[in-house]
């Protein structure tokens, strides 16, 4: 998928007719995030709409690429922070007990994005895929004793083997991949507004302890600059 996405973005920014009408864009905006598992029996939790949601920030520099008509190719650089809450604490034996994780990544969807044009603003919806570069994390636990949370400890993920263990056996993979949507709407005044939905298909989990893959909802706000039809 990767190289997919490689070879056909240097396609498109190769083409002198294209990239004289390619517009830039900056948004940002809140996301909520949760990761999904799966164990081996296959027994699935998590995900958005579970209640293990975390509440993060994100923020796009976007390109608008005219291809036919309303048709156009919206390639984006976007730093975002991704992760979930695991289950409460409470719930386990005394001892210590995973609460959350977070992973930064710098990710990359490609939509293919059609504009449908009203008077005043402009409805766009679009899809596409992503690919995503894991920079750091953090993983927090809780220290249980008589079933009650006593104190937290916070240590970060560098990707490494060693210092990468979310639970015993367990242990996250660097890149994540696939498949994005969004929905919104261009003002004339150039301001965006949107949403946006990722789900992820690669397995995050190097062991074979779970399945773990990420999702997210997005909501974000920003402005179009040098637009092709002002």
């Amino acid at each position: 998928m990767k190289k997919i996405l490689f070879l056909f973005l240097c396609t498109v920014f190769l083409s002198p007719q294209i990239y004289a009408q390619v517009s830039i864009g900056v948004r940002g905006g809140f996301n909520l995030s949760a990761m999904k598992f799966e164990t081996a029996s296959g027994q699935k939790s998590g995900g958005i709409g579970s209640g293990n949601q975390l509440k993060n920030l994100q923020a796009d520099l976007l390109l608008n690429i005219p291809l036919q008509g309303g048709l156009y190719l919206q390639p984006a650089f976007r730093y975002i922070t991704k992760g979930t809450f695991f289950e409460p604490g409470t719930s386990h034996s005394d001892g210590e007990a995973g609460n959350r994780i977070k992973v930064r990544y710098i990710e990359m969807p490609v939509n293919l994005v059609y504009k449908f044009p009203f008077p005043g603003f402009k409805l766009c919806v679009g899809a596409g895929p992503y690919v995503a570069y894991g920079l750091d994390g953090t993983y927090r636990t809780d220290l249980i004793s008589n079933g009650k949370v006593v104190s937290h400890s916070s240590r970060s993920l560098a990707f490494g083997e060693e210092d990468n263990v979310v639970s015993p056996g367990m242990y996250l993979n660097r890149w994540d991949a696939g498949l994005n949507t969004m929905l919104g709407v261009e003002l004339n005044s150039m301001v965006m507004i949107g949403a946006n939905y990722s789900y992820g298909m690669v397995d995050l989990d190097n062991s074979a302890a779970y399945k773990v893959k990420n999702s997210s909802l997005g909501i974000s706000i920003g402005i179009l600059l040098n637009r092709e039809d002002y």
